[in-house]
């Protein structure tokens, strides 16, 4: 189940963020609609900041109480490992995006790579890191 629940949830943001890149642009369905994965890495590397934060809370003075050492070391890593794959990806669409004369090139790029780096960071900070 837990599982399920780690790829499904990946896979209902793509097609959610499909839907509101057309509706806001308000014509007809674009190959550049699901070119989604900057934001589902961006999307994993934001739970990943927003869960090394709840695990090291932070006051005024500074750090209070303990946190688990390999749980935070974890997550750092994990955090390391999306910002790296955040600037391959976006160097990737940078390359890629403007090219509508390659559309195979474009689909196993944009689609199947750089969604797939999204969606698999989100799956796995959802059973590795955090330990659904």
């Amino acid at each position: 189940m837990r599982f399920l629940v780690a790829v499904l949830i990946p896979l209902v943001l793509l097609f959610c963020g499909a839907i509101a890149k057309k509706l806001v642009r308000g014509t007809s369905w674009e190959r550049k609609d699901f070119f989604l994965g900057v934001e589902l890495t961006l999307a994993a590397l934001s739970s990943g900041l927003l869960y090394f934060f709840e695990l090291v809370k932070f006051t005024d003075t500074g750090i209070t109480g303990s946190p688990d050492p390999n749980k935070v070391a974890t997550t750092a890593v994990f955090v390391a490992l999306c910002f790296g794959l955040l600037l391959w990806v976006l160097s990737t669409h940078q390359d890629w995006e403007k090219q509508p004369a390659t559309t195979k090139g474009q689909f196993s790029r944009l689609v199947v790579f750089s969604n797939g780096v999204g969606a698999g960071l989100i799956c796995a900070f959802a059973l590795l890191v955090k330990g659904m």
